[in-house]
Parts: C-alpha cells; sequence; structure tokens
C-alpha cells in the first residue's frame, strides 16, 4: 500500500507529465487560431498548389542534404567511428521529432537513439547538443546582422541602433568568448564549476548531488574541445547547416510566387530559428514558427494575411518532408558493430 505521500508525490508526476504536452499542446491551438482568423484559410492551399513539383522535389533533396549536413556535424563532434550512413538514420529521426515534439523533447531521441545504436553516454550527447545550439546561434545572430545591415533603409526609424546591432553582437560576442574559454582554458572553467557547486554537494542529498555530477560531467564533454581541425570541421558543417537550410526556404518562398523581397524573408527565418533554440516550441512547432516569421515581415510592410500564409505554408511544406525521413529513421536498423 502506498503512504498518502507516495500518492501525493505520484499525482504530482502525472500532473507534470500532462502538463508537459497539454499546455503546448494549447498554446499551438491558441496561437494558430489567432493568426488563421486573420486570413482565408483557402489561401494555404492555393499557395502550396502555386508550387512547382520539380521545385517541391528539389526542396525535398535539400532537406535530405541538410540532414546529411547535421549528420556529419554530429559524428565529428561526437569523435564517432562509424559511417556517416549509420549516423545518418539518427539524425533522420531526431530531426522529425523535433519538429513535431514541444518544449525540445524531439532532442531524448537523439540522446536515446545515440546511446543504444552508437553507445554514446548521455552527458556526451547533451553537450554535443549545447555545442550545436551554441554555434547554430553565433552563425544565426552573424546573419542577422548582416541581413539587417541590407534592410537598414528600411529599418532605420523603427529599430533602434542597440536592437539591431548592439545587442546581437554582445550576444555573439559573450558565445564565442566561451568557447574561446572553454577550448583554451578548461581547467580554469572546471575550476570554478567546481567551486560554485561545492555548496550543493555538501547538502549530501542524493538526487542534487546526481545532478550536479552529470553537470560536471557535460562541462567536461564541453571543454574537451581543442582548436584543431575538428573544431574547423564542425564549424563548417554548421555553417554549411545553415546555408542549405534557409537556401531551400528561400527558393521555396519564392516559387509560391508571394511578393516578398527574399532579404526580408532571411531575416525573418534567422530571428526564428534563434527564438526556436529556446525550449518554447509548441506541438508541431505551430505558432512558435509562423508566429516571430509573420511579426517580423508585417514589420518591413508585408500584409499580416501575406505573411501568415507564407509561414504556414512552408511550415506545412517542411513537416510533409520530415515524415518520409522520421519513418526511414524509425525502420532503419543498425549493423551489427
Amino acid at each position: 500500500m502506498f503512504s498518502r505521500n507516495g500518492k501525493d508525490i505520484l499525482n504530482k508526476k502525472r500532473l507534470q507529465r500532462i502538463a508537459r504536452y497539454v499546455l503546448p499542446t494549447v498554446l499551438a491551438v491558441v496561437i494558430s487560431y489567432l493568426l488563421l482568423k486573420e486570413i482565408d484559410l483557402k489561401k494555404i492551399p492555393e499557395t502550396l498548389s502555386r508550387i512547382p513539383i520539380k521545385a517541391v522535389l528539389i526542396g525535398f533533396s535539400c532537406y535530405c542534404l541538410l540532414v546529411l549536413a547535421k549528420a556529419l556535424r554530429f559524428r565529428t563532434l561526437l569523435g564517432l567511428d562509424s559511417s556517416v550512413h549509420q549516423i545518418y538514420p539518427i539524425l533522420a529521426l531526431h530531426t522529425f521529432w523535433g519538429n513535431f515534439l514541444p518544449m525540445r523533447t524531439g532532442d531524448i531521441s537523439y540522446l536515446y537513439l545515440m546511446q543504444r545504436r552508437q553507445k554514446v553516454e548521455a552527458t556526451q550527447g547533451i553537450a554535443s547538443l549545447m555545442v550545436a545550439s551554441i554555434i547554430d546561434l553565433v552563425l544565426l545572430i552573424g546573419l542577422m546582422v548582416a541581413t539587417a545591415t541590407l534592410l537598414l533603409p528600411k529599418l532605420s526609424g523603427k529599430l533602434s541602433w542597440t536592437v539591431l546591432y548592439l545587442t546581437p553582437l554582445l550576444i555573439g560576442t559573450g558565445l564565442i568568448g566561451l568557447i574561446i574559454l572553454a577550448c583554451a582554458a578548461p581547467n580554469l572553467c572546471n575550476n570554478l564549476v567546481q567551486r560554485c557547486v561545492k555548496p550543493l554537494l555538501r547538502l549530501e542529498k542524493p538526487s542534487l548531488t546526481w545532478i550536479v555530477n552529470k553537470i560536471i560531467s557535460i562541462l567536461n564533454e564541453i571543454t574537451a574541445f581543442r582548436f584543431n581541425l575538428r573544431f574547423l570541421k564542425v564549424w563548417g558543417y554548421s555553417l554549411l547547416c545553415l546555408t542549405i537550410r534557409f537556401g531551400f526556404q528561400c527558393y521555396l518562398v519564392a516559387e509560391m510566387g508571394v511578393d516578398i523581397p527574399l532579404t526580408e524573408v532571411l531575416f525573418a527565418l534567422a530571428f526564428t530559428n534563434g527564438f526556436n533554440l529556446l525550449p518554447v516550441q509548441t506541438v508541431g512547432n505551430f505558432g512558435t514558427t509562423e508566429f516571430p516569421f509573420a511579426w517580423f515581415l508585417n514589420y518591413f510592410g508585408t500584409s499580416i494575411e501575406s505573411a501568415t500564409v507564407t509561414g504556414f505554408s512552408l511550415h506545412i511544406l517542411i513537416l510533409l518532408y520530415c515524415l518520409p525521413l522520421g519513418v526511414y529513421g524509425f525502420f532503419s536498423k543498425p549493423k551489427e558493430q
């Protein structure tokens, strides 16, 4: 028999588990409703129907190349000896779940599959995701600053220099500084963390001690990187991922026949992707993808209807692209090591 406290704990965990999925679902419905009520729903299928089949297939091919670039990046990040053909299904399934599950819980599939198929420890997997996210954010900030420079005439008087340049540059510089510190002075980083966590370890609580030790292990994995050829390859693959992702998305928007300058589309895409590096996604990423994308395009002068229709049309295409890759990743069986 469970004690009353035991039942309360189980009920609390059950409620937390339910809330983890119910709240993002409700949020997705609310945000999507607020956006969709501003447009004629018929325009989404009309916009999608304008895209030539050839363009859809080119987009899918580029999406497959994007997953390949991701596989090469994480293979290099983790220092795996396995062929890219063994890593590709893992990233295909990770990309699928990342597009559908809320709050970045899709990353759990990456950790699980890397541990099961490639014998990668969970702490090493988490460290690789963190490093990849930091690199992505640095590149996205650089892209936003570059496109903001091109859009300066339209942004002049609307957004301050602090918002346009100073804040992104400070964040980017800070992130680069952390990368340099982690690679050049790993002992200093580890010592600082050890000093910070000592008070927590003195509490001698098993659960807290376990969490602290895991954090220390993750930091050890991150500080294992050095400025070498492997480091340059990771950045190169990250830049390749960025180029493919935004290249084919801008191409698809152009093929939709909408009257939106591609520079503005690129800026909106960069901001949206940077925003979604945070654990803010809803189920299917609906709403949290379209809202920042449509908001920025509307800020540049595009009508809210045109921006929202474009955002939903592009999002639907991406979800359709990741479906066959998810199926492939699920049924693909790893070869015996």
